[in-house]
């Protein structure tokens, strides 16, 4: 897929939003904004299945039982998605 850079220029309260959207869900401003934009023009977004979530749940009970063998997102996108 082609991608194109667009400089765009936020209200303050709109950049807060997504800042704090990307700090907690761990993605970058600019997969923030691709979805935020994917929901306004009515593409699909992602909705996970109940098995999932339950993974998801699963998960983060794991990481509270062993925070230390907790991985930062990076290192896992990047061998999910390994660039070459």
């Amino acid at each position: 897929m082609a991608v194109r850079k667009v400089a765009v220029t936020l209200p303050e309260e709109l950049y807060d939003l997504v800042e704090r959207a990307r700090a907690v869900e761990h993605r970058s401003r600019s997969e923030v904004i691709q979805e935020a934009l994917r929901t306004h023009f009515g593409e699909a977004i992602y909705i996970p299945t109940d098995d999932e979530r339950r993974r998801l749940i699963e998960a983060l009970e794991a990481v509270d039982e062993h925070p230390d063998a907790v991985r930062e997102w990076t290192d896992v996108r990047d061998e999910l998605w390994p660039t070459t």
